[in-house]
């Protein structure tokens, strides 16, 4: 019963210490942020078509060959597998957003970014968008200086998408912040357990030695 106890205190202790260190990881993260928005290098702002280059990615106004699912303004087409929304600008950024409807399934919708002094994009430094809503694709960057993004709106051509925007950092509630995605929860919730049994495990090794 006693070394019941003890275990299940091992396990205690290690989500404890995940807990503080999350909670510190946190703080750090809200603090560099607030360091670059105080620097003014965290852009907040909704970027329009005029702001953006397109490549393969055209708008409707612009073809004679096709034409848009209705009178809205705001429809473009991508003419190959591979249309590009190009912003050539910099900051810290944590998330952005892209303001999409597709009228078919667009595939992967994905960003790259570049960090200051690259000049091409890499797969290692691409970011996959999930849905946020009817229409909004977010993409957390965690945090990163960049001097240009490229988003690629669809992976498979010919889809019809209206478009209205790319937000930088959109402003969001303080406690998401200490909120963890998926892949976060995992790690929380499975390393103190590993590290308790492993604990436990070479305690007990200990005392039968």
């Amino acid at each position: 019963m006693n070394e019941t106890k003890r275990t299940l205190r091992r396990f205690a202790l290690c989500y404890a210490i995940a807990l503080i260190l999350w909670v510190v990881f946190c703080l750090g993260r809200c603090a560099v942020m607030l360091m670059h928005r105080a620097s003014g290098d965290m852009p907040q702002t909704t970027l329009g078509a005029e702001d953006l280059t397109f490549e393969s990615f055209e708008n409707y106004a612009d073809l004679e060959w096709d034409t848009p699912p209705d009178d809205d303004p705001d429809w473009y087409l991508s003419t190959d597998n591979d249309p590009h929304i190009l912003y050539d600008g910099g900051g810290y950024l944590e998330t952005v957003r892209l303001y999409a409807k597709h009228r078919l399934p667009p595939g992967s919708v994905v960003l790259y970014y570049l960090k200051p002094g690259q000049t091409d994009y890499t797969e290692t430094q691409k970011v996959y968008g999930h849905v946020a809503g009817g229409g909004v694709y977010e993409f957390d960057l965690g945090g990163v200086e960049v001097s240009g993004l490229r988003i690629d709106p669809d992976s498979v051509g010919g889809v019809a998408t209206l478009f209205t925007g790319v937000e930088l950092n959109p402003a969001r509630f303080w406690v998401w912040r200490f909120v963890p995605d998926g892949g976060q929860l995992l790690l929380i919730l499975g390393l103190p357990a590993v590290a308790a049994a492993a604990w436990t495990l070479l305690r007990g090794r200990r005392e039968d030695a």
